[in-house]
Parts: C-alpha cells; sequence; structure tokens
C-alpha cells in the first residue's frame, strides 16, 4: 500500500518575495511542507501541511530539524521519528479528569441537544469546573469513559501516546531581509494543534458516534427534488481537485473499472493519469452526470432511499465517492453494498473537504470537527466488517488559486481528506 505524499507542483509561495537562493543557510526564509505520520489502531495516517514563510534566523524548529536544514536544497527532505512523549508533553497527572455529567454543559445549537459520546471530541470549555480549563478554550480534549453519572475527559493533545514521523520537503529559499524582529513560530505547533490525531479512534472501542440522532437532517424532503437543478461547477477549488487527482493516480489501477457513486458533472478522476477501463457513474442528477466526460455510462441512483446498487457482485476494480459522504443517511446499506460489487481485490476511495450543503448534510458530520469526519468514515467501514488495509490522508494551508470564484473571500485551498479501504479477503 502506498504512502500518499504531496504532489511538489501544487505549492505557491508568491507571499515570500526575497532573493532566491541555492542553499538553506541559518538566516534563509524557506517555504516547506511539513508532514505527521503515524500508524493508528488499524490504519496508517498522513497529515501534511504547507507552510510558505518559515524565517530560520527566528522561528522555532525541533532540534532534530533545526541542525539537518542548513546545507538543503529545494526538494531536499528530512525526516525524524519521535517516541510518544518525545515531543509533546505527556503529563497524566493533570491532564486526566472524572467530572460529573452535570459539568458537561455544551451550547444549545443545531438540530438538537448535544450529549457526551465515547470516544468523540468536544472544545474544552463544553466541561465546567476543571482546573486550567477556561471559556472560549477551544482546544480538543476527548471523552474516554462513560459511567453512570461520570464522565472520563483526556486532556492530553490527540496525538499524545503515539510515535509518529515529521516530515519536512524544502520547496523554496530565499533570503531574509535585514529585519531582526517579528513573532516566533512554533513550527511542531503550527502543523500539530489543528487536529492531527483525532482520525485515530481509541484502542479498546470504537468511537460512539450513532447514538445522538446521527443521520438527522436540517431538510428532510427529498434529495432528487432538491438536487433537481443541475450544477456543472466543481464544488472545490482546483488546488485542492488536484490532491484528489493525484490520489486518484496513485491508488486506481490500470484498466481499472470504476463506479463514481453519488456523481455529478466534475471528478478529481478527469485530471488523474490513469488509463482505466471504464468509468460507471450512478448519481441524481442525469444532466449533471450527462455533462461528466469521463463517464462511459450514466446511472440514476439515490443511495439514500434504494435498496440495492443496480450492479452485478464483484463488478469493479474501485469505487470513488467524491465530496458527498456527508449526505449519507444510510452508511450500512451503502457499505454493504460497495463492498458486495468490488471484486475481491477492490478499493473504496473516500475524498471530502470542510465545505458542504448544509441543508442536506447529516447532524453527525455538521456537529463533527474537521480532524474527527475521517473517524466517521472509518467507522464506516469497520463496521461493514467488509474491509481492511485503512488509510486516511489530508492536506491542509495551500493557497487558493487567484481564478477561483471564492479568492476574494478565502486565502486558503479547501483542506482535502482521503480515506480508502481495500475489501477484505475472506
Amino acid at each position: 500500500m502506498p504512502i500518499i505524499e504531496p504532489d511538489s507542483d501544487l505549492y505557491d509561495d508568491t507571499e515570500n518575495n526575497g532573493i532566491e537562493q541555492q542553499i538553506v543557510d541559518k538566516n534563509s526564509i524557506i517555504s516547506a511542507v511539513v508532514g505527521i505520520q503515524w500508524q493508528g489502531r488499524d490504519c496508517q495516517f498522513s497529515d501534511w501541511s504547507f507552510l510558505p514563510c518559515i524565517n530560520l534566523w527566528r522561528d522555532y524548529l525541533p532540534a532534530e530539524f533545526e541542525s539537518k536544514i542548513p546545507g538543503q536544497k529545494t526538494g531536499s527532505e528530512i525526516r525524524h521519528k519521535y517516541r510518544a512523549g518525545e515531543i509533546l508533553d505527556e503529563n497524566l497527572s493533570n491532564q486526566q479528569h472524572q467530572v460529573s455529567k452535570t459539568q458537561f454543559q455544551p451550547p444549545r445549537k443545531g438540530i438538537s441537544p448535544i450529549i457526551p459520546q465515547f470516544g468523540r471530541y468536544y472544545p474544552r470549555d463544553f466541561f465546567m469546573d476543571i482546573n486550567g480549563v477556561y471559556k472560549g478554550n477551544k482546544f480538543p480534549c476527548r471523552i474516554t469513559a462513560i459511567e453512570d453519572d461520570c464522565i472520563s475527559v483526556d486532556l492530553r493533545h490527540p496525538l499524545a501516546g503515539k510515535d509518529f514521523e515529521m516530515i519536512m520537503r524544502v520547496k523554496s529559499i530565499k533570503a531574509a531581509g535585514s529585519e531582526r524582529g517579528g513573532r516566533c513560530t512554533d513550527i511542531t505547533a503550527t502543523v500539530t494543534e489543528k487536529g492531527p490525531g483525532m482520525q485515530d479512534c481509541l484502542a479498546e472501542n470504537e468511537t460512539d458516534f450513532f447514538s445522538d440522532n446521527p443521520f438527522q437532517r436540517l431538510d428532510e424532503g427529498n434529495d432528487e427534488e432538491f438536487f433537481k437543478f443541475p450544477d456543472y461547477n466543481p464544488f472545490w477549488d482546483s488546488v485542492a481537485l488536484a490532491q484528489v487527482s493525484e490520489i486518484y493516480t496513485k491508488l486506481i489501477p490500470a484498466n481499472a473499472k470504476v463506479l463514481d457513486l453519488m456523481a455529478g458533472a466534475h471528478s478529481p478522476l478527469q485530471d488523474a493519469e490513469v488509463e482505466v477501463d471504464s468509468v460507471i457513474c450512478a448519481g441524481l442528477n442525469e444532466e449533471e452526470m450527462a455533462a461528466n466526460l469521463n463517464c462511459h455510462l450514466k446511472i440514476k441512483v439515490d443511495v439514500n432511499s434504494m435498496t440495492s446498487l443496480p450492479f452485478d457482485s464483484g463488478q469493479f476494480d474501485t469505487v470513488l465517492i467524491h465530496a458527498a459522504i456527508e449526505y449519507v443517511i444510510k452508511p450500512d446499506l451503502l457499505f454493504a453494498e460497495i463492498n458486495r460489487v468490488l471484486k475481491p481485490s477492490g478499493r473504496i476511495i473516500i475524498s471530502f473537504s470542510n465545505r458542504s450543503i448544509a441543508e442536506k448534510r447529516i447532524q453527525l458530520w455538521a456537529g463533527a470537527h474537521e480532524f474527527e469526519r475521517p473517524a466517521i468514515v472509518l467507522s464506516y467501514l469497520r463496521s461493514n466488517g467488509g474491509f481492511a488495509n485503512f488509510n486516511s490522508y489530508s492536506m491542509r494551508d495551500l493557497f487558493r488559486p487567484d481564478d477561483d470564484k471564492l479568492a476574494d473571500k478565502l486565502l486558503y485551498s479547501d483542506p482535502v481528506y482521503v480515506v480508502w479501504a481495500d475489501k477484505h479477503r475472506r
């Protein structure tokens, strides 16, 4: 199984306008893509961030990187494996608490009240009267047990207790100016504190995603009617789509028979460098699918009202779900059917971002932290029992292209999350 790493052509460091250098020195400003990779309970995780301006005179790098970065060239790479607790605080004495259920006081918003669930992450300020937790503290904490009227809460970093590898790949090198001031950035904190680690489940039990009306939606009406007017524009920006296309290139075998589920007018498959045998599109809007030049055959399918997929068992090498998993209200049925129509060596690839249609996304998705959503998809796959070789990839903080329709509102490209697995060979 390949470890997916970012495509080197997708980075824009135009914000850094210094004189280009051939080799890094102690005063350089570099742009780099930094990855965190770790093995979870049963899944290989990989999270990447683009850092456009690392000032080596001012910013803080881990010692293992600071000592190796001088002398590096564009395209060079530094890796270091960290043991659990080596670089992130593992202090247990004031990080794990047992509290009363009455101390769980989330804000009341959304379709229904939030109830505490095993394994879920919540902002720290959902819990009242915990030492060191203040109002407005949104850093995630995890519920590790619920017994009678008590909740066990773990305030440690989501990567606590995990060995992981950090990778830095140099993308550009420029000379720093004469300024000797400004704000110091902790690079380790920058790439670890936005959510990596939340994608994994606890070692002992699966996360409880399903006891709080998870599949309720703001609009419970007919999906076909809601999506009857065709939209021919890609929902994501081109940089984000290119990430998925690159992953398709690496994960879809040559001459594959592909099923594109919940398909529309556009798919990242269109720009993937892979020769497939055939692509069947199955979606709600026939006009949109007619505009999808990738599809050899278009079939109208509503996965939320079907009883089965209209395909033969073992028909496909690869099944794709792009920018649509957040609308599925019957995941058990859907993934059982996906497993059925896949060949014994088949693969499912699911891609999503942090943008969705609010009326039709499920409550579980709307209420989850962005980095919990890969865990939701992995839970769907595990609960079916027919999948193995789980992988999760994420990429964030790339610049949005200037010609994108939202370029005047959003600086960064849509973050990309991809989960894939293989059909379990029994």
